[in-house]
């Protein structure tokens, strides 16, 4: 098996390891590049998430093996996480590690990876910052907007005049000797009707807001890394898990003390070369889906003007005197005959207060409330190749 036979070259690989740092020449092609954690880059991982920390390796120019890769915590201890094979090139391979998200703090975090392959023995290191926290949730409240439309109103006011005539009795003279039936017409004084009714209505549209919930459902997309330019650094400590652990078990005790200073070096310069600040968690945007909750905006939409036209009525009277009876003298003069007209009539009208009706409908909104789903099979296809899912 690979595995046994890079187990087995363990001690070609840790021949010419020094005890301060890794010096084997890399000017062969077999190298490493970091996906979804890349050398020098910082990244934000939720506390609150019991899944395991895993990273993806890429390799380009080795052989058929394996590499050993072990993650190294901000205090320098180590985790002997899963191997990977180095074939074929440009090819995704997922390492886990066995510590779960919650468990990791916040810090200057590398990844060792070394392998024989296949007797050209090669070790990189990849050194990066995880800012650990909560996942923090971003709730947004949608806001609902009505539109009313009001009508302006403009009153101009007409002035009408109404004339009537008060006929005089006509006087009597005496003309020939004739006798003459006078006629005389009356008029009645002219019958007015008062009646009142509204100038005008106004009509206005009074909205009541009901919101529609509609659920969509999409599908968790997968955003896949971009590979660095340039391949993983070489490797600047020694391993003290995993096979080659083994070989610093028959150390004696002043090398491990020798290690112990090595680490805390080596921690010294991580820090120095990760001097970049880590990334605010990330939040988590939600719709908030209580729909009382929403804020309601009334906006206000001008009309075209209505003109109201108040007309107002002046009454005058003239008087009329009618032309005189002529009596012919001599002759007797026989009564008035009195002629009663109809009695004229005329029908005011007056205007009263302006009226409004208000008729209420009610605005539907359906508003569209996407949730994102990630089936397992897209979370772990996504996972493998070293994405972010969103």
């Amino acid at each position: 098996m690979a595995y046994r036979n890079s187990l087995a070259s363990t001690v070609v690989l840790a021949a010419f390891w020094p005890r301060t740092a890794v010096a084997q020449d890399v000017a062969g092609t077999c190298v490493s590049y970091g996906m979804d954690f890349q050398n020098g880059g910082s990244y934000f991982q939720n506390s609150l998430s019991s899944e395991g920390f895993s990273f993806v390796t890429q390799f380009d120019g080795c052989n058929d093996d394996v590499a050993f890769n072990l993650l190294i915590d901000p205090n320098g201890n180590q985790t002997l996480c899963s191997n990977t094979k180095l074939k074929p090139d440009d090819t995704d391979m997922m390492s886990t590690c066995p510590i779960t998200k919650s468990q990791l703090f916040s810090g200057d975090w590398s990844v060792l990876i070394i392998s024989n392959n296949g007797g050209d023995s090669v070790a990189y290191e990849r050194d990066f910052d995880l800012s650990v926290g909560p996942q923090s949730t971003s709730t947004v409240t949608p806001t609902v907007t009505a539109t009313l439309v009001s009508t302006p109103l403009d009153t101009t006011t007409t002035t009408t005049t109404d004339t009537s005539t008060a006929l005089l009795e006509a006087k009597t003279v005496t003309s020939a000797s004739v006798t003459i039936t006078q006629t005389k017409t009356f008029t009645p004084a002219r019958a007015t009707t008062t009646t009142t009714k509204p100038l005008l209505t106004l009509k206005f549209t009074k909205f009541t807001v009901e919101v529609s919930k509609v659920t969509a459902t999409k599908t968790a997309s997968c955003q896949q890394p971009h590979r660095q330019h340039t391949h993983d650094p070489i490797a600047r400590i020694r391993p003290t898990v995993g096979p080659l652990a083994k070989l610093f078990n028959r150390h004696s005790r002043r090398e491990i003390k020798d290690f112990e200073t090595e680490k805390h070096n080596f921690v010294q310069a991580r820090a120095a070369r990760l001097s970049a600040r880590a990334p605010d968690p990330q939040p988590l945007i939600v719709t908030n889906t209580n729909v009382d909750q929403w804020p309601t905006v009334t906006s206000t939409s001008i009309g075209a003007t209505l003109t109201a036209t108040i007309t107002t009525e002046v009454q005058t009277t003239v008087t009329s005197t009618p032309p005189p009876v002529t009596v012919m003298k001599g002759e007797a003069t026989a009564p008035v005959v009195t002629i009663t007209a109809a009695r004229p009539t005329k029908t005011v009208t007056k205007h009263g207060l302006i009226t409004t009706s208000i008729t209420t409908k009610t605005a539907h909104i359906v508003y569209t409330i996407t949730r994102t789903t990630t089936p397992a099979a897209v979370a772990s296809a996504c996972k493998m190749a070293g994405g972010v899912l969103h």
